[in-house]
């Protein structure tokens, strides 16, 4: 009798801890908070956000909601990011990070031999070029505060669909080159190419691979390129508004033909520009 009690003891014992366990588990809440974006993309936490952070970078909401740009060559994987909101709570989540395919690109028979075989005085130009246009884009701890919405404002009037070569891995007459770090609109030759949003130039030159290119500062770390240009009719330093004209479409630096290339970094990542055309509701929200 006494070992029949001992039993019936352990097993009322273990169905409290059990009920107690669930109790303490529909207390804290819902389950984790997660995201899933692929390369290039950017996820959305929306809801009185203040601060934001993905691992140990952090920077500050926009009107309200948090934004992870994810880098063409993140690698895949699962990151801790989390909010601050405004009343104080600190919240996290996780973000799923999806490998993107690359997409092969070979530009065959390239017209602009210079391109091809690169000369010791092209490269030593672009190698400085290089370290003038890095410490820009990448990733800053103290950024400007925004001074754009989302979506931004289209690149370009009529704008047509971008070639869907963002991140694609390029060679060049069989020769392997880096990856694509934009996204390119069949615009026409001498049309006018437009600020993405209210911002500072923050270089404004001819470049070797970029041509004629424009650099701009939207605050919070956003920072728009427009590359291959015919020509640019703005400076450095200056400030400019959304859909201000920049300068016009062009062909100079290493491309095959006209087109707009625009390109986006965002904290540092490098994104595919569409996304921030796109209604900030469409992009992939924690939940």
């Amino acid at each position: 009798m006494k070992l029949v009690r001992v039993i019936t003891l352990i097993g009322v014992y273990l169905s409290l801890t059990v009920a107690q366990a669930q109790t303490k588990k529909t207390s804290s809440g819902l389950p984790p908070k997660s995201v899933s974006v692929a390369q290039g993309q950017v996820a959305r936490w929306a809801g009185n956000c203040l601060r934001c952070s993905l691992e140990k970078r952090a920077w500050a909401a926009v009107n309200g909601t948090c934004y992870y740009p994810v880098d063409m060559d993140m690698k895949p994987g699962h990151y801790t990011i989390s909010r601050r909101t405004t009343g104080g709570k600190l919240e996290t989540a996780t973000l799923k990070v999806a490998a993107k395919e690359c997409i092969q690109e070979d530009l065959a028979n390239f017209p602009k031999k210079e391109y091809v075989t690169i000369s010791t005085t092209n490269q030593a130009r672009a190698t400085k070029e290089a370290s003038l246009v890095n410490p820009l884009i990448r990733f800053q701890a103290k950024e400007r505060p925004a001074v754009f919405d989302l979506p931004v404002g289209k690149p370009a009037h009529n704008l047509p669909q971008g070639e869907g070569n963002f991140g694609a891995c390029r060679t060049l007459n069989g020769q392997p080159r880096d990856r694509h770090t934009g996204q390119d609109y069949p615009v026409g030759v001498g049309k006018p190419v437009l600020s993405v949003g209210n911002g500072r130039v923050l270089l404004a030159a001819n470049q070797f691979y970029s041509g004629n290119a424009v650099y701009i500062d939207h605050g919070n770390g956003l920072i728009s390129e427009y590359f291959h240009l015919k020509s640019f009719s703005v400076k450095p330093n200056q400030t400019v508004t959304k859909g201000q004209s920049i300068g016009l479409v062009g062909e100079t630096g290493r491309v095959t033909g006209p087109h707009l290339h625009v390109g986006v970094r965002w904290h540092g990542a490098c994104i595919n520009p569409g996304f921030l055309l796109i209604d900030p509701s469409d992009m992939p929200g924690v939940n």
